[in-house]
């Protein structure tokens, strides 16, 4: 990992209260204690399970994405995080929010470029002086409680990719602004997000060599978890997906996550049932033909396999005269 560009702002603002910004001047000397401090918000983004998302359409009332492309051309990163601060001060606007300190760090991490956008707070640190042991109070930024960031993976945004922009997703409204800001969306990639995670819940049953009956057990519980989730109206949460697949270690699949760096969403939208249909739907194209068929139907006998043949059993007469006029069954 090698930091290219890093500057600290700070945007001011209390509970009901007028956001007022107070932007650095200068960038940042890239040395040892940056590059760690870049190494540990990384490493507590990452952790954080970030949702997957696009930019929106609209440049004029987002136009974040716009003054990446003007830095990615002129390469000054100052202007570029001052430019992007006024924006922020524009979308905190509202009663409920109260400021913090923005970090913009550009850096490259296996010849691909990103940008992290975060915002942080200070929390409270005790030290003890080991000269007279008096006990010291610090306020120290709070990594740790990282709530509201995005990063954008510049390559995969100029290829045009679907899932280049990611986000942390806080459950609070408030963070809701933040994600304004940079003009983040999820909504258009639901069907993406989830077919993302049925790739990487199949390569961990590869991986964990789970037979076919435990996974049919662990689809099962999929499927009932998403139904609840779009009944609910709420997302479906990786970390509880994680659980689901094994109960006695609930982090495995996370884990297997991000050793495996796949981009899985941390949080997913549901906006109707047919988005996770390929996790309880099987599909077989032929020329000619496309059968889709849930998985429960094999179960029940009312689809069976012999040889190389699907058996489809029970079909209404109705069905099958209106498909085969009235050709009587041989």
């Amino acid at each position: 990992m090698t930091v290219v560009n890093i500057v600290f702002h700070h945007i001011i603002k209390e509970l009901k209260g007028v956001a007022s910004l107070k932007c650095s001047d200068k960038l940042l000397p890239i040395n040892a204690t940056v590059n760690e401090f870049v190494v540990k918000l990384i490493k507590n983004y990452s952790s954080r399970n970030p949702t997957q998302g696009t930019f929106r359409d609209d440049f004029n009332n987002y136009p974040f994405q716009k003054k990446v492309e003007s830095y990615l051309t002129d390469g000054d990163f100052l202007e570029f995080t001052q430019a992007s601060m006024k924006i922020l001060e524009r979308a905190i606007d509202m009663p409920t929010t109260t400021g913090g300190y923005v970090v913009f760090v550009h850096y490259t991490d296996k010849s691909t470029d990103y940008l992290i956008t975060a915002m942080l707070d200070k929390a409270a640190q005790f030290t003890v002086d080991d000269e007279n042991l008096d006990i010291e109070k610090l306020m120290t930024l709070d990594v740790d409680k990282l709530a509201r960031a995005n990063r954008l993976n510049i390559k995969r945004w100029q290829d045009n990719d679907i899932l280049y922009l990611s986000f942390i997703k806080g459950t609070r409204a408030v963070s809701n602004y933040f994600i304004d800001f940079i003009g983040s969306t999820d909504i258009t990639s639901s069907k993406d997000n989830f077919n993302k995670l049925r790739e990487a819940t199949n390569r961990y049953f590869i991986d964990k060599k789970i037979n076919s009956l435990e996974k049919n057990k662990i689809k099962d519980k999929f499927k009932a978890y998403f139904d609840s989730c779009f009944e609910d109206k709420k997302d479906a949460e990786l970390e509880s997906i994680s659980s689901l697949i094994n109960d006695r270690e609930p982090r495995a699949f996370l884990e297997f996550v991000k050793e495996k760096e796949l981009e899985v969403s941390g949080k997913i939208a549901i906006h109707r049932k047919t988005d996770f249909d390929s996790f309880v739907r099987n599909r077989i194209y032929e020329p000619g033909y496309t059968l889709v068929f849930d998985e429960s139907l094999k179960k029940t006998n009312k689809i069976m396999r012999q040889g190389n043949q699907i058996i489809i059993n029970d079909v209404p007469d109705n069905f099958l005269n209106s498909i085969f006029d009235n050709e009587k069954p041989t």
